[in-house]
């Protein structure tokens, strides 16, 4: 026996309207669609659905079960001329009527789907989305309220299955989802009741919704969906195939969402670190995971980039990514949809919004000893000191600082022919790496170049030339951050010891006092 949908072969006393208030009513408090105190934007075309929504929502709220007031919005996508200008009035003669406030937009739909190359039915959706999160922004809103119904989904299901989708596709849309931060909530108030019922709510209550003649042009996919392949499906295969279709997506939301927490917690594990506009991943890692896990964990880095994941990445550019880190060489880069890039070096994969765009050392510079020089930033120093032997606490920290015997430093600088009077400072030289470096590192036997050492360090390309390197005497005694020379190291015969260091300092937001912190660190 097949349920009965929302007010659907409903006779006698209670009329069909009737049963469907309560049917959503229940839904609304069942699922937590609505909580007190919110602001819901009801988004009204004008069509039986959302007006049958509005009058609803509108309804409930005289009830004491909830309290929630509603903001009508509506957009005219400037697709049907004068037909959609009467539109957008009796959305609004409606609102006033109600004693609701209105919101009533133009877009130029056709514009904005030739500069971005969509169809106007993509064009349409991301203006229509966009204008009610602005105004949600705006107003203070906590839900979006939208009108789908049954066959909306059935028909979104087929569309995500012809354009070949995987089990999130199949799992259609959802009754509530969050969109955008704050909270925002987009609800489906009317996601199980099918559109004869809420155009039987309609005459029941004497509502006189507006027709969208492009409704039945079959050059829109989704029409052609509704119009020619869902009634020859009925006919020739399955007439129930409207409830199976709803009836399947919610057996598949549910191990969608268990596959879902599972990627969620793999992503977190597999996370090295993550800023407003990049996240970093052990790729090594990735590749580990269950190919049913992949996916999923880069699309979850994907929405945490920028907030949701688009269908403009999908199998292909998935796909893509990870082929990127099965490649042999260990560099490569990527170009996705909405400005996103990818990079693998060696096991690291970085996916950010924009080229990061890090500090260079605009000129060499001298350090004079001792003595404090600015690097690129105001508050990034280094600095340069003789501290008594007693007052140097071993060991150094090598992110951020180097010991150096003095004496040894100073014989290199006299080779390179500094000649100082009594009152001079000796000078270090200070600047990013150049074809042909080399140097010799702690504990090695010789020296090597640096463009070896930084390839066995598996320093990122694009960081290794942001890296500050200080010279004696045309010889480079420290890799900042990373190694010093062997030959100006501490010994037990050092008498002198000169500190380098660099530091960031930065204003603490609690005590208003300045903190020292690592070199490198953001």
């Amino acid at each position: 026996m097949q349920p009965v949908l929302a007010g659907e072969g409903c006779s006698g006393m209670i009329s069909g309207a009737a049963v469907l208030h309560e049917s959503i009513k229940k839904l609304i408090l069942g699922e937590s669609l609505i909580k007190d105190g919110d602001l819901l934007v009801v988004a009204v075309s004008g069509g039986a659905d959302s007006l049958s929504l509005l009058h609803i929502l509108h309804d409930l709220g005289k009830e004491n079960f909830l309290s929630f007031s509603l903001f009508v919005a509506h957009l005219n996508h400037g697709l049907r001329g004068e037909s959609a200008r009467k539109d957008a009035e009796y959305v609004r003669r409606m609102a006033q009527k109600m004693g609701l406030p209105c919101r009533v937009a133009t877009a130029d739909c056709s514009a904005y789907a030739r500069q971005r190359k969509l169809s106007l039915e993509d064009a349409a959706r991301r203006l229509r989305y966009g204008f009610l999160r602005q105004l949600a922004k705006e107003i203070g809103a906590t839900r979006i309220a939208v009108g789908h119904t049954r066959e909306d989904q059935v028909e979104t299901l087929l569309l995500n299955f012809l354009r070949g989708t995987g089990l999130t596709g199949l799992t259609g849309m959802k009754m509530e989802r969050k969109i955008g931060a704050k909270g925002l909530c987009l609800i489906r108030p009317l996601l199980k009741t099918s559109r004869r019922v809420l155009e039987r709510y309609c005459r029941e209550k004497g509502l006189s919704p507006r027709w969208d003649e492009s409704n039945r042009e079959t050059r829109f996919l989704r029409n052609k969906i509704r119009l020619e392949l869902l009634p020859s499906l009925e006919k020739e295969y399955n007439p129930n195939l409207r409830q199976n279709l709803s009836n399947m997506a919610e057996l598949l939301l549910s191990d969608h969402i268990y596959l879902e927490e599972a990627a969620l917690q793999h992503f977190a594990r597999l996370l090295i670190m993550e800023e407003d506009d990049l996240l970093e991943l052990d790729g090594r890692a990735l590749l580990a995971e269950h190919e049913a896990m992949q996916g999923r964990i880069l699309r979850h880095a994907v929405k945490r980039l920028i907030g949701s994941t688009p269908r403009e990445i999908g199998y292909y550019q998935i796909r893509a990514v990870l082929n990127l880190m099965r490649r042999g060489s260990p560099h490569g880069r990527l170009h996705l949809p909405f400005g996103l890039r990818v990079a693998r070096s060696y096991t690291r994969l970085k996916i950010y919004l924009r080229e990061k765009t890090q500090p260079h050392i605009p000129v060499p510079f001298k350090l004079t000893i001792p003595g404090k020089k600015a690097l690129w930033e105001e508050d990034v120093f280094m600095l340069a000191r003789l501290p008594p032997l007693q007052e140097i606490s071993w060991p150094p920290d090598e992110r951020k600082e180097a010991y150096f015997d003095y004496d040894r430093v100073l014989r290199l600088l006299q080779n390179e022919g500094q000649i100082m009077a009594a009152d001079a400072l000796p000078e270090l030289l200070v600047r990013t790496r150049r074809p042909g470096d080399y140097f010799y590192p702690l504990g090695a036997p010789g020296k090597k170049k640096l463009k070896k050492y930084f390839i066995d360090q598996k320093i990122p390309r694009e960081e290794r030339d942001q890296i500050p390197l200080v010279l004696a005497g045309g010889e480079i005694i420290w890799v900042v951050g990373k190694q010093l020379s062997h030959g100006c190291r501490v010994t037990e015969e050092t008498k002198r010891v000169l500190v380098l260091r660099v530091i960031r300092r930065r204003a603490d937001k609690n005590t208003g006092e300045n903190e020292e912190l690592l070199f490198g660190e953001e």
